[in-house]
């Protein structure tokens, strides 16, 4: 053990026992201090080396009785045979240090290295070590856990990792968004589908008059909420510029239930439709109208013809991982509406929480939806990714969602005309769930034992062993349980009458199935028996058993499924019929270039196909690879650019660059894949967005990674078939950077300047940068943003250089900020030499 003998200073010396705390203060404190920092990678191939420095900040020797918790992405820990102390992994993403028989007394002042390999890469500060705490032992007893001060070293020579964006490549792309072109009133996000400009305006000062038909009733009052909030509008009935709501007097007309057309003109704004959505469409357009402009607002005559070509528009939010409360996701629906999405995808379970009330489990919430320390998991999960020890804390880890706040979810998000999709994961990422219904059995084991049974999700005599891609080897439903499907249905049915009760509609319940991990059930008694029952001879025999049993549940209670990719994959042809029949939706995610022929295959083979691709959808994935960055990578990186660039009918050429950013040969992407059919083409139902939080600590980090890339999905969902896509070579480069300036030109003016008006948070991109003939040339997509920079190797600051024109730059290192609407973008670093 080497111990690392540094002086004290400014410290407070107590000669009580370490763990009852120092000085006059009842708050206990660790007798610990932590830094944490990366060391080389490819130690092994593979794996990096860590390093925690422990630091006794106590006046007592640190003995052996004590155990040091912290949260950290999952990964595999590789340690020396016999180490000082031992780091292991507890489960998925929980990890524990504890010292072992050759440890030795830690005298007050002295600090001692812990060093480990971990598997996966680490390249972003984000994915550090976090949420530590310590839990002492005193006479064999656990005390209270005790928060301790981690310090998390920044990653050395951040410009060298691998996909740190390269600020030349940066400048290069922004120059081919020079030719901005002027923004017209209707060019608002999505992008209408027909203008005819004709002559005159309507000028809305001060006050506005409002009429429509009795079933638009709900769609007026929104309206009319909105015109007050948002831009001080009062709806006045003798206001001389009438805004009128009407049915649609051709319906022949109407392309699909949303569409509507509007007539500005003659001191009115007439709005037309066939369905009150198609009403809710034409209003949120109008206000799209309005964002970029000042009072009074002048408004160009014109008719508009508009509808969206995909009528499932969807973004998928988890709150398992990072809970989100009620009054932030109905924020959330709001702005979706906003942009005509209309379908929030709920995300309430997952391994590590169950976020709903369901009557008559009260174990799913009472244990399932808690995170904190615990060594048997009876009355709260073990802590995760934010690292919270405290269930009861208010923290992104700890919350649910009342049987009451949900039903008011549903209301508010009908009224908006998006639907609620609950998702309840199954058969994998079930750990929340199976952990509850363990503590329910424990509960009643003793004293009813039918009761204790009744919704069981494992059986304890199965040996199975198998990790799951989070690394958790306890997180799969076992499908041979009668209890299980007790389970399912009895969640099911809670959420129909939670529906029923609010008045909104539900046709499917998403039922996950993705990922379930290679080695499940084949320990199990009783799926040995239920294989031999069934003649089943393989592991997947037990998937399709549980995915086609679930098929006929929720037909059985009026309803249809939907499911991941997995759901629609390797099945014999008998289940495929029955599957195709009763399927809402297939979700079809994996579309990393070698498995993306996937998505048109389960098209083609007559599922219904939601595409929510990975490299374009993926709101999770970080930006880019700067190192501060929150995200993932995994799927490639995802901004506003990407998530635009997607094509529904050609997912080939969705990605215009690969993994390392550099460009794809579009003309060769498509060949020899699978083509989609015209039977293919009819069963893509719509597009949808991704939104998983294994790296979110807060509301403000979900919409950072939202928006701006965000507005690609509802542009991409409702204008399937952008110009650029039936074009090639120089002509379809020119088509999609033309669209491309046109799209940021509206962020830039319109979008930007109204989310920091109204509290939504986002990001801004990296500025790019080059350095010719001796000057620093600098650019940005964001129309109207700053750029500031340093030639000394500090950080830009609002205060700094701002760069207005090339200027001499002899500075072997440069570093750039974008700043707009009082937000700055991370820093971006050129080196010159």
């Amino acid at each position: 053990m080497k111990i690392l003998r540094r002086p004290l200073v400014g410290l407070l010396f107590c000669t009580v026992p370490f763990w009852a705390g120092c000085g006059t203060s009842d708050k206990l404190e660790a007798p610990v201090s932590l830094t944490w920092e990366m060391g080389a990678s490819n130690i092994e191939p593979g794996y990096y080396e860590n390093s925690f420095v422990l630091t006794n900040i106590s006046g007592s020797p640190l003995s052996k009785d004590w155990t040091i918790y912290y949260s950290q992405l999952p990964r595999y820990v590789k340690q020396e045979e016999n180490p000082a102390v031992k780091v292991e992994a507890v489960n998925g993403n929980f990890f524990k240090m504890y010292p072992t028989d050759s440890f030795k007394p830690l005298a007050p002042g002295d600090s001692m290295r812990i060093s480990f390999l971990c598997s996966y890469k680490l390249d972003r500060n984000s994915h550090a070590p976090e949420g530590v705490y310590w839990v002492a032992t005193v006479d064999g007893k656990e005390g209270k856990p005790l928060p301790i001060a981690l310090n998390a070293l920044p990653l050395s020579s951040p410009e060298s990792l691998p996909g740190y964006p390269d600020a030349t490549n940066i400048y290069e792309s922004n120059l081919r968004l020079k030719n901005v072109p002027v923004l017209e009133q209707s060019d608002i996000l999505p992008s209408v589908k027909k203008v005819v400009s004709a002559e005159g305006y309507v000028v809305l000062d001060g006050k506005v008059s409002l009429t429509y038909s009795d079933e638009y009733a709900d769609e007026a009052r929104l309206l009319k909420e909105k015109l007050h909030d948002l831009y001080n509008l009062e709806v006045d009935g003798k206001a001389p510029v009438i805004i009128a709501l009407e049915p649609l007097s051709d319906k022949v007309q109407a392309v699909n239930d949303e569409y509507y057309n509007m007539v500005i003109g003659s001191g009115r704004i007439k709005i037309s439709a066939a369905t009150p959505h198609g009403i809710f469409n034409g209003t949120q357009t109008l206000l799209a109208m309005l964002k970029n402009k000042t009072a009074p607002y002048q408004l160009n005559a014109m008719s508009v013809e508009d509808y969206p070509d995909l009528l499932y528009r969807g973004q998928m939010i988890d709150i398992a991982r990072n809970f989100t409360t009620v009054e932030n996701l109905k924020k959330l629906v709001d702005i979706f509406a906003s942009y005509k999405l209309n379908v929030l995808h709920f995300h309430f379970a997952d391994d590590e929480a169950w976020r709903l009330e369901i009557p008559g489990l009260e174990e799913l919430t009472a244990v399932g939806s808690r995170r904190g320390h615990t060594t048997d998991e009876s009355r709260c999960l073990f802590p995760c990714y934010d690292g919270g020890y405290d269930p009861d804390a208010a923290t992104v880890g700890n919350g649910y969602y009342s049987r009451e706040d949900f039903i008011g979810l549903l209301r508010y998000a009908a009224e908006r005309h998006i639907r609620v999709i609950p998702e309840i994961e199954s058969p994998g990422h079930a750990r929340a769930a199976i952990v509850s219904m363990k503590a329910r059995y424990n509960k009643y084991k003793e004293t009813d034992v039918e009761k204790a049974v009744e919704y069981l999700l494992s059986e304890p005599e199965d040996t199975s062993r198998y990790a799951s891609v989070q690394y958790y080897t306890d997180n799969v439903i076992n499908v041979a349980l009668p209890s299980s499907y007790h389970f399912m249905e009895k969640v099911i049915r809670e959420l129909a009458a939670m529906y029923k009760e609010a008045g909104a509609a539900l046709t499917t319940v998403h039922l996950g199935g993705d990922e379930v991990a290679r080695g499940v059930w084949q320990g199990s008694p009783k799926c040995r028996v239920l294989m031999k029952e069934k003649g089943m001879t393989k592991p997947h025999d037990l998937a399709e058993y549980f995915i086609t049993q679930m098929a006929g549940i929720m037909q059985r209670n009026g309803l249809k499924f939907s499911g991941w990719q997995e759901v629609a994959l390797g099945h014999t042809e008998e289940a495929h019929r029955q599957l195709r029949s009763q399927a809402a939706g297939v979700y079809c995610w994996n579309t990393v270039p070698g498995y993306d022929e996937v998505v048109y295959q389960i098209a083609n083979n007559g599922y219904p196909v939601i595409l929510c691709n990975v490299g374009n959808f993926y709101m999770d994935m970080a930006y880019n690879g700067h190192p501060d960055e929150r995200g993932l990578d995994w799927g490639g990186y995802v901004g506003e650019s990407i998530s635009f660039s997607m094509l529904p009918y050609s997912i080939y050429r969705s990605l215009r660059t690969d993994g390392a950013g550099n460009p794809v040969d579009l003309e060769k992407v498509e060949k020899g894949k699978t083509a989609l059919t015209a039977e293919g083409k009819k069963n893509i139902l719509g597009v949808q967005g991704q939104l998983f939080a294994e790296t979110i600590r807060s509301f403000n980090g979900v919409e950072y990674l939202l928006f701006p890339k965000i507005m690609g999905l509802a542009e991409r969902g409702w204008n399937a078939c952008p110009a650029w896509e039936k074009l090639r070579g120089v002509q379809e480069r020119q088509a999609f950077d033309k669209a491309l300036a046109l799209y940021y030109e509206k962020i830039s003016d319109m979008e930007m300047p109204y989310w920091a008006k109204n509290g939504i948070n986002f990001r801004l991109p990296h500025p790019g940068l080059q350095v010719k003939d001796g000057k620093l040339y600098a650019n940005t997509a964001i129309h109207g943003a700053e750029i500031r920079y340093t030639m000394d190797g500090s950080e830009p600051t609002v205060q700094s250089a701002l760069w207005e024109a090339p200027v001499k730059c002899d500075a072997s290192v440069v570093k750039a900020k974008t700043f707009y609407q009082g937000k700055e973008s991370l820093p971006i670093t050129l080196r010159t030499e």
